[in-house]
């Protein structure tokens, strides 16, 4: 029922603002974050009793920092400064649970202990944020649009970059996680997508994209750790309550 809910509340609106031309229809796209929270949290509910607990919890803080973070950009009632300074900290801090509850995820998975698991990572760490700040490099850095706002970007994109590249080395060493590690990729296009939007004077509609990137990118890192998890847990007897 969660998923069907988040195929209403972005992909479908998302389709009805293309084909009506009406931005109204953004204003539920938030929701779709709320309903992955709303997963993410009941999965943490199974697994809160065994060794995958822990990690679970921290991977749906993420997603709920995450939000907190839409739902302050898309409902104006709420704002009391300019939105990127509230969104741009709460989104760090989601990433620095992402990246904490997947260290412990492999940790517990036993995947850092696998030989090449640090180059592995170190690589990836240096790969994703090199890419996150060419993007930066190339569509911030030049803009005359929110200076205040250059140097937090900056920063902000090393937090996400390191977060998706900690996916990444995951689904390296697991391919249950394939889905996450391409949900994280996608985290990082949905940043570029961002820049234009908001540096570039939406270049051709093309910052749109950020929505969608990103939306999809938040449903696979959800769905794909409970579907490589899930599994573990009903065989392991973590399930029991």
């Amino acid at each position: 029922m969660l998923w069907l809910a988040w195929l209403g509340l972005l992909p479908g609106t998302f389709v009805a603002a293309f084909v009506t031309g009406q931005g109204g229809w953004s204003r539920f796209w938030w929701m779709s974050s709320l309903v992955l929270v709303c997963a993410a949290w009941v999965h943490w509910f199974w697994q809160r009793r065994g060794r995958l607990g822990p990690a679970c919890a921290l991977i749906a803080c993420g997603i709920t920092l995450g939000m907190l973070a839409d739902l302050y950009g898309a409902c104006r009632a709420l704002r009391f400064t300019e939105p990127l300074t509230m969104i741009v900290p709460l989104f760090a801090l989601g990433h620095v649970g992402y990246v904490a509850g997947l260290l412990i995820l492999a940790g517990r998975l036993q995947l850092t202990s696998r030989p090449g698991w640090r180059r592995t990572l170190a690589i990836a760490v240096a790969l994703y944020n090199l890419a996150g700040l060419a993007l930066w490099a190339l569509l911030v850095h030049p803009s005359d649009a929110l200076p205040a706002m250059h140097l937090p970007t900056a920063v902000y994109t090393l937090f996400l970059a390191t977060a998706a590249a900690v996916m990444a080395a995951v689904a390296c060493f697991d391919r249950r996680f394939l889905a996450m590690g391409i949900g994280g990729l996608l985290f990082l296009l949905s940043d570029g997508f961002l820049a234009v939007r908001l540096f570039q004077d939406n270049w051709r509609g093309l910052g749109d994209l950020c929505w969608i990137t990103y939306g999809i990118g938040q449903m696979l890192i959800v769905s794909g750790v409970i579907a490589a998890t899930w599994p573990r847990a009903v065989d392991d007897g973590l399930t029991s309550v």
